[in-house]
């Protein structure tokens, strides 16, 4: 009987074992495959990004608003960072499979960037090395300008704060009218 329990706990344990490789491997096919069905849709995610951050310039010239301008940066640059993402994980899974695709993955999850850009170049698909070139300069030009509105925005309330910090505590004379003086 204890053998049929020890034996139960190892298939169990092999089991789960199993259940816990499966599931990032079908996640990764997953993946592999949400990537191709959104090259469809990247272009035009791409061009409300785009379109986006030109409406947003007025809101970061106004002082008052840049932190606003800011945050819709970072949204921006959010949405090319997952673009750049899915476009080189589908070009990457098209030309050298899973296997291309797990190695990305394991550089820390952004490599895939980085294997889709020498998938690009070893298949000889210059367009597609142009169009992740472009995406990825987008990405990071839409991340510095949100940090550097982040901290324009962040220096004025500073500036605020201390403004209003300095006159609370300024002593200002009052003026009593005359009309309110009596002599006793």
């Amino acid at each position: 009987m204890e053998k049929l329990k020890s034996a139960g706990g190892v298939a169990g344990g092999m089991l789960l074992l199993l259940v816990i490789l499966v599931i990032p491997i079908l996640l990764l096919f997953g993946a592999a495959e949400l990537s191709l069905w959104m090259l469809d849709f990247i272009p035009r995610i791409i061009g409300i990004a785009v379109f986006s951050g030109i409406i947003i310039i007025p809101l970061a010239v106004i002082p008052a608003s840049r932190g606003l301008a800011s945050s819709l940066y970072g949204l921006a640059s959010i949405a090319f960072g997952a673009c750049v993402w899915f476009f080189a994980l589908a070009i990457t899974y098209t030309e050298w499979g899973m296997l291309g695709v797990i190695v990305g993955i394991v550089m820390f999850g952004a490599g895939v960037v980085l294997t889709g850009i020498v998938a690009a170049v070893f298949a000889g698909q210059w367009v597609v090395l142009g169009n992740l070139a472009i995406l990825l300069g987008l990405y990071v030009v839409s991340s510095i300008l949100r940090a550097w509105l982040a901290r324009l925005a962040e220096d004025r309330v500073f500036e605020i704060e201390q403004r209003l910090q300095n006159e609370s505590f300024r002593v200002r004379p009052t003026r009593i009218p005359s009309s309110e003086i009596r002599d006793e």
